[in-house]
């Protein structure tokens, strides 16, 4: 199996791990199973999600193929809160990849049947707005596909639920 590490040194001391002690983690892991390691990327003390190079490395690397899954030391790496560590494995899976943790404790929160409360919640919100943006038509960058014509001609009814709306594909 061909995977892609990344690696994340939390921001002050929310993690124990150091970026080395992740990256020896996760090659004494792809040596005991035989895996190839094709790319590490790395972040050092990124807070916030606009601020990860390594992490925008990553998915560039995800994007291009031929990578079966994404290693990290910890779930911790993705992301300090349980709600964008969702988010970001359900894009990660989107794209193709299975994600595998080195910590032993993160393993049962991986599979999609975990018995954690809150991942099973967010897990349900992100399915649901997925299934609103295709019912709908919307993108899931968050643009439209269809645009909404409402024609500007006066209407000779007074009521305004005669509305006539015509949806249609914008150029491009």
């Amino acid at each position: 199996m061909r995977v892609v590490a990344y690696v994340r040194e939390l921001p002050g001391n929310q993690q124990p791990d150091t970026a080395f002690a992740q990256t020896e983690r996760i090659r004494r892991w792809v040596r005991d199973t035989g895996n190839e390691l094709v790319a590490t990327c790395e972040d050092q003390a990124a807070s916030s999600p606009t601020e990860r190079p390594g992490y925008r490395a990553l998915v560039e690397v995800v994007r291009s193929g031929g990578i079966d899954a994404v290693l990290v030391a910890d779930l911790a790496s993705l992301a300090s809160d349980k709600i964008l560590q969702e988010i970001i494995l359900r894009d990660l899976r989107s794209a193709g990849v299975t994600i595998i943790s080195t910590a032993i404790e993160d393993h049962e929160l991986l599979h999609e049947h975990s018995d954690d409360h809150i991942r099973v919640v967010v897990r349900d919100v992100i399915a649901k707005v997925t299934e609103y943006r295709d019912a709908y038509g919307l993108a899931s960058d968050g643009s439209s596909q269809l645009e909404a014509v409402i024609p500007l001609t006066p209407s000779h009814s007074s009521d305004p639920a005669d509305v006539v709306v015509e949806l249609i594909a914008p150029a491009g």
